[in-house]
């Protein structure tokens, strides 16, 4: 009886080892299940996300290689071109892209009320593109991943939209150097720096620290510096103007000088590096001339509009004026010229607010801004804010 009962017990512990192995395998199996699934996973989200980066990096690079040849062009069939050539050049999942149709979009993007940018499809002029890549199994096969499509049979459709402006940026300076910009900020007629008073006044270069055109040439400055830092550099032109005038014989050693309304100090280009020194370069002579702020913005608006500036460009006058205009046409005739050029007039008022009036009506013709400025700081700020508002390349 014993000797039965020991050989249950050793047959009971036999069958309970082997359920224990099998349990274990059963428990291994499904381990290995759940590795080979993290595995799958792990392996194709990583290539997913793989190919989902190459297809940004080559809607990116086409866009952007377009929007550079449109503004460098003007025509729009070579910058489409241009487009698809550089997308071609740029594999996905080691194959050659291409567009489908309709997936180059050209038109123009503007500033909202909000401070960012809106692209509008189809408007002119065009200084934009949308370009979208597509891996829908079209123009472009979908992608087959390496483990999902044997549980799913799903392959990789990515999508991407990619959006890039390249504004060119024309601006004209439109500085007023009528001789009221060597009185001092009092705010008073023939009211001059330090110790010197008319008439000897009259024929003296402005004063280097406290006359209007010094505080202007600090404001000029800090516009200079700003622009500096920006990634892309506007062209710039400079127009300084008074009014046409010729000295009489009591205004010696001056007599019989002429002084013309308009001087164009630089023409528009690459300039920048050189403003600072044209305003400088006044303090070493004397300011002559009434204000005929017409003849001022009448020669600044034929400067953008030469056949030689780029007709994609934003354009751009800032005007400043520490006066009322007194002679010369009205220069809101002059800001209707600029609106149907598509110009925008930035007004900049310094000291006196008798012209303020006219100088708001000038900006709100053309859609631009209005700044008041009865000192320097205010004049600084005014300039800053205009260099800091100049559109730049976008990319969505």
């Amino acid at each position: 009886m014993n000797i039965i009962s020991q050989s249950q017990r050793v047959f009971e512990q036999m069958r309970m080892q082997r359920n224990r192995r099998g349990a274990m395998i059963v428990f291994i199996a499904a381990m290995i299940t759940v590795f080979m699934i993290a595995v799958v996973f792990t392996v194709d989200v990583a290539y997913m996300q793989l190919v989902k980066t190459e297809v940004r990096i080559a809607a990116d690079a086409s866009v952007k290689a377009g929007v550079e040849n449109l503004l460098r062009t003007e025509d729009k069939s070579k910058a489409e071109t241009t487009a698809k050539r550089i997308l071609s050049l740029n594999k996905v999942a080691g194959k050659t892209m291409a567009f489908n149709n309709n997936d180059i979009i050209f038109g123009k993007v503007v500033a909202g009320t909000n401070g960012n940018w809106a692209f509008q499809a189809n408007q002119t002029p065009y200084n934009s593109m949308k370009v979208t890549l597509r891996l829908d199994g079209q123009a472009n096969s979908s992608v087959p991943l390496f483990f999902a499509r044997y549980l799913s049979n799903n392959n990789y459709t990515p999508t991407h939209t990619s959006i890039a402006a390249n504004v060119i940026h024309e601006i004209v300076l439109c500085i007023d150097r009528s001789h009221s910009m060597c009185f001092d900020l009092s705010g008073a007629d023939w009211s001059y720096p330090g110790s010197i008073s008319y008439p000897a006044g009259y024929i003296t270069p402005p004063h280097h620290g406290n006359s209007r055109w010094a505080y202007l040439d600090h404001a000029i400055r800090a516009f200079v510096t700003k622009i500096q830092h920006r990634n892309i550099e506007p062209d710039i032109g400079l127009i300084t103007w008074g009014s046409d005038t010729t000295l009489g014989w009591a205004w010696w050693p001056h007599s019989g000088r002429k002084f013309q309304a308009v001087t164009v100090e630089l023409p528009l280009g690459k300039q920048i590096d050189n403003v600072n020194g044209k305003i400088q370069a006044h303090y070493s002579d004397i300011m002559m001339g009434s204000t005929n702020m017409a003849a001022g913005l009448d020669a600044a608006i034929d400067m953008l509009t030469d056949s030689s500036t780029n007709s994609l460009a934003y354009k751009t006058i800032i005007l400043m004026s520490d006066g009322m205009w007194n002679t010369g046409r009205d220069p809101i005739l002059s800001a209707q010229d600029a609106a149907a050029a598509d110009i925008t007039i930035h007004t900049v008022s310094f000291v006196s607010v008798d012209n303020q009036s006219a100088m708001t009506n000038i900006a709100a013709t053309t859609g631009g801004k209005s700044y008041s400025a009865t000192n320097q700081a205010q004049l600084k700020d005014a300039f800053e804010e205009l260099a800091g508002s100049l559109p730049i390349v976008l990319i969505d």
